[in-house]
């Protein structure tokens, strides 16, 4: 199984159940080359984002509260689970200060596995690449300064998090 058809799936998903615009998203799927840089994309670029950070929230908490996470990687999920609710946290403040109410935690599919293993952990590393792969795809057409400065510390936060699951699959890092 590739990253990109999960990827996909979830970046479709968790955009369109925080209620994307159908311009951030034909961004992300590759039928828009650009969005026009204002205020509007601004709120709707941070709206989408705050919904892939409420389905990666979601996906955690399901695979940790019914013990999906191998015990030698628990921490790591406990860890970016905080991580990724810290960015929502961020992101809501951010459209509190802009008078915008943000969406709020939708419901989230929960992991099909059964049993805590390597498939989980691929679950896990396809959110977090898919994560990474719509904050560097709406980067560049973010306007407000302490958004463009958040997006870029998440996008970091996005990659280590990868780089963790990939080497526990024994996968490169590279």
């Amino acid at each position: 199984m590739t990253l990109a058809n999960p990827r996909r799936q979830f970046i479709r998903s968790a955009f369109m159940n925080a209620g994307a615009s159908m311009a951030v998203l034909g961004l992300l799927e590759g039928r828009a080359a650009a969005l026009p840089k204002n205020e509007e994309t601004d709120i709707a670029i941070l709206n989408a984002a705050l919904g892939l950070e409420h389905e990666a929230i979601g996906l955690y908490a399901d695979a940790l509260s019914r013990n999906l996470v191998p015990t030698g990687l628990r921490e790591y999920a406990v860890e970016f689970k905080g991580a990724h609710e810290g960015h929502r946290d961020t992101q809501v403040e951010i459209l509190r200060e802009r008078g915008v109410t943000a969406v709020g935690p939708h419901e989230v599919d929960p992991i099909r596995e059964a049993a805590a293993g390597d498939a989980v952990i691929r679950r896990l590393l396809s959110i977090e690449a898919a994560a990474e792969s719509a904050y560097l795809r709406l980067i560049g057409h973010i306007r407000t300064s302490d958004y463009l400065l958040s997006a870029g510390f998440i996008v970091v936060d996005e990659a280590r998090h990868q780089t963790i699951w990939r080497r526990a699959l024994g996968l490169s890092i590279y």
